[in-house]
């Protein structure tokens, strides 16, 4: 759709801009609904083409998500005769979590946001390829009247495992991860910002101002002995390697917790720091929602092991090779040849893939945890049981 995009929309005040447009509350005049209308203005570029490029991509990532925590696509045009372009989304009746910078935040309230943030990323993580935010930070998380968390601005989205042009930083000093500072872009860098969104909501201070020792977030002068101290600690650890890679891990880390469960560290570390054996070191490839398995007497985690795997090569098949070819198919037909149907039809194929690799993930650490010749572990300090 063209030039009618600009009749049935009226554009009102403005609600934010940013390097690839800015964003306005405008009202759908066929259904009288309050809209999020984003415009970007080629003759604003001077040339850059890189503006545009992250304007498409956020608006081909938006029409591909369906989550409560994301802003829901709605409608894209542009204008010739002007050179703008229109994305049109969902208008989330909130405030930004920036507005509670100032004081300190309550750490029942905090952690309640973290689940949600966790969930929505848990999401976009699991998504095939992965997407990735990369500018996580609390003027991007609305909260709703109703006490929902929302995630929006995905105009640095990236997808990862896709060519990028990795020497483009996108994110907001104080907030994104070291590693964005070479253009590298992974759901641990998402982790990292989300934890020190939460450290600079709990102290009341933007992130410039948090104090830091050395590379690292001052955790322990920010928030008070406890849980959430020990997880946003391992959310802002400088080297990937040390840090809560994904939402989920953060996740289960948090229902642990809640258990009276330890926190434990992202890799293990070496002898000489940590005063254990090497038989004592946590296994980082424990998944603690299957971890029962490992008490199974070998015999029966052998056939559990097997069936596994077994499935997982059979959903790797599927993943990427038969939904593909089924989409491709319906794709073919003369039904999707219109490009609104056919952007549809893409973003339930990416939906389903995602699911498919969701149940791969899953299996693969059933596999895991039953595999006979792994030595059991402690379900209660992650150590073996032989000496």
């Amino acid at each position: 759709m063209s030039e009618p995009g600009l009749q049935r929309y009226q554009i009102m005040e403005p609600l934010g801009a940013g390097s690839q447009g800015k964003t306005f509350r405008a009202i759908d005049r066929e259904t009288g609904t309050p809209v999020a209308v984003k415009i970007l203005h080629l003759g604003s570029l001077g040339g850059d083409w890189k503006p545009f490029d992250l304007f498409e991509r956020e608006c081909g990532a938006l029409e591909s998500l369906q989550h409560p925590g994301i802003p829901r696509y709605l409608d894209r045009f542009s204008s010739e005769s002007s050179g703008d372009f229109f994305l049109v989304m969902e208008l989330i009746d909130g405030a930004p979590l920036s507005r509670s910078l100032g004081k300190p935040l309550d750490p029942v309230d905090l952690l309640d946001w973290l689940r949600q943030a966790l969930r929505i990323l848990d999401y976009l993580h699991s998504r095939t390829p992965p997407v990735i935010h990369r500018d996580i930070k609390p003027s991007n998380l609305m909260l709703r009247a109703d006490g929902r968390i929302c995630l929006i601005d995905f105009g640095g989205v990236r997808l990862a495992l896709r060519p990028d042009g990795g020497s483009t930083m996108i994110g907001t000093y104080g907030y994104m991860a070291p590693e964005q500072l070479h253009g590298e872009a992974t759901p641990a860098t998402d982790i990292y910002a989300l934890g020190a969104t939460l450290a600079s909501l709990a102290s009341g201070l933007p992130a410039e101002q948090m104090p830091r020792k050395g590379l690292k977030i001052d955790i322990d002068a920010i928030l008070p002995d406890g849980p959430l101290r020990r997880i946003v600690r391992a959310m802002v650890e400088p080297d990937p390697t040390d840090r809560l890679t994904s939402a989920a891990a953060v996740l289960r880390v948090l229902d642990g917790a809640a258990l009276g469960g330890a926190i434990p560290s992202a890799r293990p570390r070496p002898r000489e720091a940590t005063g254990q054996s090497v038989a004592t070191q946590p296994d980082p490839g424990t998944d603690p929602d299957f971890a029962s398995l490992s008490k199974l007497p070998a015999f029966f985690r052998f056939f559990v092991w097997i069936a596994a795997w077994a499935a997982t090569s059979l959903s790797l098949v599927v993943e990427f090779v038969g939904v593909p070819a089924v989409f491709a198919l319906r794709g073919s037909s003369k039904r999707y040849r219109k490009s609104r149907r056919l952007r549809r039809l893409k973003a339930k194929e990416a939906e389903t893939l995602g699911q498919v690799h969701g149940v791969r993930s899953r299996l693969q650490a059933i596999a895991t945890q039953a595999d006979p010749w792994r030595t059991p572990k402690s379900l209660t300090d992650g150590t073996d049981h032989k000496s």
